[in-house]
């Protein structure tokens, strides 16, 4: 009886999760860098100085835009699916909860950089 009852609980727990949900952080760290350095950045609500390191949340759009003086760049954050996320086919629908926390994704690159250099 305890037997069937543990393997009944690992067996919802395992169905019942995503294997990008298990395998990776809710956030993941692109780096933003400039020539010259010291260029103002903004991705979404973070905002800094080159060179910069922000946490973002997995599977959002976001945009970067770097303003060295008067001139001002953008960038779009590329991302792509994780190898992991395909895995879960072999599980039925859990699929879903990778796609709806968005840890499906990852940002690829993770490095990115402006030039202002003339």
């Amino acid at each position: 009886m305890k037997k069937s009852a543990l393997c009944a609980i690992l067996a919802v727990l395992i169905l019942f999760q995503g294997c990008c949900s298990i395998l990776t952080s809710d956030q993941e760290t692109i780096s933003i860098d400039s020539k010259p350095q010291g260029a103002k950045v903004q991705v979404g609500p973070f905002k800094g100085v080159t060179p910069y390191q922000a946490s973002l949340p997995r599977g959002k759009d976001y945009f970067i835009v770097a303003s060295y003086g008067n001139e001002t760049q953008t960038m779009t954050l590329n991302k792509t699916v994780q190898s992991c996320f395909w895995v879960n086919l072999l599980f039925g629908l859990v699929f879903i909860i990778d796609w709806a926390t968005g840890k499906m994704f990852k940002y690829e690159p993770t490095e990115y950089e402006f030039n202002f250099e003339e």
